[in-house]
């Protein structure tokens, strides 16, 4: 993608749309789909509402067809422009098919609630020095063992990390467990917004290593730009490099080497909103959920802090936007997909090389306990994830909305599972904060 020519051409689009010009926006949507490659939800949404504008309401209900394929629903009811399907007889096979889509799915074992209800454990990691999970905690500034019940209470117990004070200023997002130097890698970022930290820290973030055992910082990396930042997702390979993600910068970073002395580099930038990033089986590329375009690649052999990158390509009926947390496990990523109506955990199947995705199945939606999650790890022939982490529950500052309340966050697991890729079965996904 040529980000500088996909946002002129979103910009036209505003423009167009202003001038109610629903014919140029047409063509401008056709060319905004030829730069994408591989469409999203919104963009099928778009082309819904601009045919439906121009009174091609076939053509309207055809792309809605493609938005409900995904296993996505939509309210057409709610929407002005789209509005005048709602009671057209044409339009019910589509409701049909998002109703039957979007219907429970529970794959995922319940396993355990987590004591405190406004932990918001954005992320968390398994620590072989202690033989722990760890979560980090967006209100509690700080990172916590988890001990398993053994009493069938249902409720795990947490236990604080003695952080320093400077480690805990800001709320703590990304963990990440690198069991060959006993460290734990953190990141605290002092997100827009927010309060609970002094108002002049508004938009600083840093990379922080913390002996496993005791808490204490080893090294810290403290992020350095022109503008706000925040460093939400990360990951560490197996040889130690620490690969991680700024969301509002647009930017990843890569920390490799003696962590007493190397530095932190961005090798990729120009993103819209990265996440969690995943090193390729090769080695040689990290994919990068970009939420709302898809997966993207970065070449590691020839990173470079800005510049086109491409994203996998996948079929119409797979929806790669939305995607927070992220693992790969042999031809297969695990997705934790907030981002989408409903919200949902997915397994997309990559073909040999890993260079597409071709097809997708639901692993968990619709249910009550799923809540917003965040995160996924792999253990022990389990994928590991945090729910109901609380995200829906609060305001652009950090505080509760109005009725709001938080409740217990919970871990979820569910068993590992051959990819079947020669399946023809799984070209498309099965039944069924943000499109």
């Amino acid at each position: 993608m040529d980000r500088a020519h996909f946002i002129a051409l979103n910009q036209k689009g505003r423009e167009q749309a202003l001038q109610k010009d629903w014919k140029g926006l047409r063509e401008t949507l056709l060319e905004i789909g030829k730069e994408m490659g591989s469409p999203t939800p919104r963009y099928f949404l778009r082309m819904a509402s601009v045919e439906a504008r121009l009174g091609n309401d076939a053509e309207a209900i055809r792309w809605m067809q493609k938005y409900a394929d995904m296993g996505l629903e939509f309210d057409v009811a709610q929407d002005d422009d789209l509005k005048p399907l709602a009671g057209q007889a044409a339009y019910a096979d589509v409701e049909q098919t998002m109703k039957r889509r979007s219907q429970p799915v529970q794959s995922a074992e319940a396993v355990c609630a987590l004591p405190l209800a406004d932990l918001m454990p954005e992320d968390l990691t398994f620590d072989k020095t202690s033989g722990a999970f760890v979560v980090s905690s967006i209100q509690h500034h700080s990172l916590y063992r988890v001990t398993f019940p053994k009493d069938g209470s249902g409720e795990c117990t947490l236990k604080e990390l003695p952080l320093d004070d400077q480690s805990k200023r800001w709320p703590v997002l990304a963990v990440s467990a690198d069991p060959a130097r006993n460290l734990l890698w953190m990141t605290s970022s002092a997100m827009p917004g927010f309060i609970g930290f002094p108002h002049e820290d508004e938009g600083k973030a840093a990379l922080i290593a913390v002996d496993s055992a005791t808490g204490k910082t080893v090294r810290r990396f403290d992020l350095a730009g022109g503008g706000p930042a925040v460093l939400g997702d990360m990951s560490v390979g197996a040889d130690g490099t620490v690969y991680v993600t700024d969301s509002i910068g647009g930017g990843v970073y890569r920390m490799r080497g003696d962590v007493k002395t190397a530095p932190l580099e961005k090798i990729a930038g120009d993103f819209f909103s990265p996440q969690t990033p995943v090193l390729a089986a090769d080695g040689k590329r990290l994919f990068v959920a970009d939420y709302p375009i898809g997966v993207a690649i970065v070449d590691l052999e020839h990173a470079a802090p800005s510049g086109q990158f491409n994203y996998l390509p996948h079929p119409e009926s797979v929806a790669t936007t939305g995607l927070d947390g992220m693992l790969l496990s042999g031809n297969t990523l695990i997705g934790i997909q907030n981002g989408t109506e409903p919200v949902r955990i997915m397994r997309f199947f990559l073909d040999a090389a890993q260079t597409r995705i071709v097809a997708g199945e639901v692993v968990e939606q619709s249910t009550d306990r799923l809540g917003e999650p965040t995160h996924v790890i792999q253990l022990n022939g389990w994928f590991y994830a945090t729910a109901k982490v609380g995200w829906n529950k609060i305001d652009d500052h950090g505080v509760l909305k109005p009725g709001e309340q938080f409740t217990a966050p919970v871990l979820l697991r569910f068993r590992e599972k051959s990819p079947g890729l020669n399946e023809p079965r799984r070209n498309k996904m099965r039944r069924g904060h943000r499109n």
